[in-house]
C-alpha cells in the first residue's frame, strides 16, 4: 500500500510539472507576442484561458479527455477573440498544451471517448487556421497532423505497449505460480509416494522376515527344550531343530537380500520375486517347522495369474502360514481354487497358544486385508460360526480385475 501510495504521488508531482511547463511553452511565446500590441482586455482573458488549460493539465488522468476538448476550445477561441479585439492572426495560444492534451487523451482515455478527444482536438486546430488564414492545403494538414494526431498516436503506442509490458509481466507471475504449484503438487506426491512405498516394504519386510523368525523361534524352542532334557533319544531331535534354525535364517537373510536387490533396481532373474510356482518350497519350510499342512491346489493356477497377483497370493499364503505356526495347533487346511474367474484362498486351523508366541501385533492381516484391496477382492477372517475354537481365513479375488 505504501508503495502504491509513493508511486500515485510520484505521477502527481509528474503531472504538475508537464503542466507548468506547458504554462511557460505556452505563456512566454504569448506574452512576447501580445507586447507589440497596445493593453487591451481581450488579451488577459486570452492569457488567462490558456493559463487555466494548461493548468488543467495536472488534473488526474481521468479528465484527459474533457481537459483535451478544452484545449481545442481555447485554442480557437483565443485565435477568434484576438483577431476580433485587435487583429492578430499570428498568436500562438496553447499550442504546446493541446499537444500535451492529444497525447493524454490518446494514453488515458479508451474506446470511442478517445476518438471523440481526438476529433475535437482536429476541429480545434482547422478552425484556428481558417480563422488565422492560412492558405495551403498541404500545409495545414500538416500542422493538424504535428499538432493533434501524432501525440496522440504517440500516446496510444505508450499505453499499448505499457500494456503489453504488464501482460508479460502478468503471464511470467502466472507462469511462476504454477511452476510453484506444480512444484508443491510434485513434492506432495513425492511425499505420499514415498509414503505409500515404505509401507509396501514394511509389509513385505513383515511377511518375508516374520515367517521364517517364527519358524526360527520354535525350532529355537525345540533345541531349548532337548539340552535341557539331558536325554540321548533327543539329541538327534536337538541337532535336527538347530540345522532347521540354521536354515530358516539363511532363507530369511536370502529373502531380505532378494528385496534390497529389488530396491537397488536389480531386477534380474537371480533376484526375481516368487509366487505360487514355489509354494511348495515354502510350505516344507513351514513343515520343518512342525506345522502340518494339508494343501489342496490345482497346479494350473500359478500359471493362470498375472505376475502381481501371482506375488501377493504368495505374500498372503505366507501371512497364513506364519499366523498359523505361531497361533495354532500345529494343524492347517490350505485350499487354493479357481472357480470361474475368481480365485479363492481358504486356510482353517484349530486357535491354540504356543508356548513362547505372541498374540501378534496385526500387522500381518492388515497386509492380507491391504493386497487384497488392491485386487478388487474381499477378505474374511476369524473363527467359523461352527467352530469357536478354530481359525479361518477366507479370501476372493476377482481375476478379470486383476489383469
Amino acid at each position: 500500500m505504501r508503495d502504491e501510495h509513493d508511486e500515485n504521488a510520484a505521477l502527481r508531482r509528474q503531472s504538475l510539472l508537464i503542466a507548468m511547463g506547458c504554462v511557460i511553452a505556452d505563456g512566454v511565446p504569448f506574452l512576447l507576442n501580445m507586447s507589440k500590441y497596445p493593453p487591451h482586455p481581450a488579451i488577459w482573458i486570452a492569457g488567462l484561458a490558456i493559463l487555466l488549460a494548461d493548468l488543467a493539465l495536472a488534473l488526474p488522468a481521468r479528465t484527459a479527455g474533457p481537459v483535451a476538448v478544452a484545449h481545442a476550445v481555447v485554442r480557437a477561441a483565443v485565435a477568434l477573440l484576438l483577431l476580433a479585439a485587435i487583429g492578430d492572426r499570428d498568436s500562438i495560444g496553447n499550442a504546446t498544451g493541446l499537444a500535451v492534451a492529444g497525447y493524454r487523451a490518446g494514453a488515458w482515455v479508451a474506446g470511442r471517448r478517445s476518438w471523440a478527444a481526438l476529433a475535437a482536438l482536429i476541429a480545434g486546430m482547422t478552425v484556428t487556421q481558417v480563422i488565422q488564414g492560412f492558405g495551403g492545403i498541404t500545409e495545414s494538414i500538416l500542422v493538424t497532423l504535428s499538432n493533434t494526431v501524432l501525440p496522440w498516436m504517440l500516446g496510444r503506442h505508450t499505453t499499448g505497449r505499457s500494456g503489453y509490458i504488464a501482460e508479460v509481466r502478468r503471464r511470467a507471475e502466472q507462469i511462476q505460480w504454477e511452476a510453484e504449484e506444480n512444484r508443491r503438487d510434485a513434492d506432495l506426491a513425492l511425499t505420499q509416494a514415498i509414503e505409500t512405498e515404505r509401507t509396501a516394504i514394511a509389509r513385505d519386510l513383515h511377511d518375508t522376515i516374520s515367517h521364517h523368525v517364527s519358524a526360527v523361534g520354535v525350532h529355537a524352542a525345540a533345541a531349548r527344550l532337548g539340552m535341557t532334557s539331558g536325554l540321548p533319544a533327543t539329541q538327534d531331535r536337538t541337532v535336527t531343530s538347530l540345522e532347521q534354525v540354521e536354515t530358516s535364517s539363511r532363507a530369511a537373510l536370502g529373502d531380505l537380500r532378494r528385496m534390497l536387490d529389488l530396491l537397488h533396481g536389480n531386477d534380474t532373474d537371480g533376484v526375481r520375486q516368487p509366487g505360487l510356482d514355489a509354494l511348495d518350497a515354502l510350505i516344507d519350510g513351514s513343515r520343518r517347522a512342525g506345522l502340518t499342512v494339508n494343501l489342496t491346489m490345482d497346479d494350473a493356477i500359478p500359471q493362470a495369474l498375472p505376475k502381481s497377483l501371482n506375488l501377493a497370493a504368495y505374500r498372503m499364503v505366507q501371512e497364513v502360514l506364519t499366523n498359523a505356526l505361531r497361533h495354532g495347533d500345529g494343524t492347517l487346511d490350505l485350499v487354493l481354487t479357481r472357480n470361474g474367474d475368481e480365485l479363492r484362498i481358504a486356510a482353517t486351523n484349530t486357535s491354540k497358544a504356543q508356548p513362547g508366541t505372541s498374540s501378534g501385533t496385526g500387522r500381518g492381516l492388515d497386509g492380507i486385508r491391504h493386497r487384497v484391496g488392491i485386487f478388487g477382492g474381499s477378505l474374511t477372517a476369524g473363527p467359523p460360526p461352527d467352530a469357536p475354537g478354530a481359525w479361518h481365513t477366507g479370501i476372493t479375488i476377482p481375476l478379470q480385475e486383476s489383469r
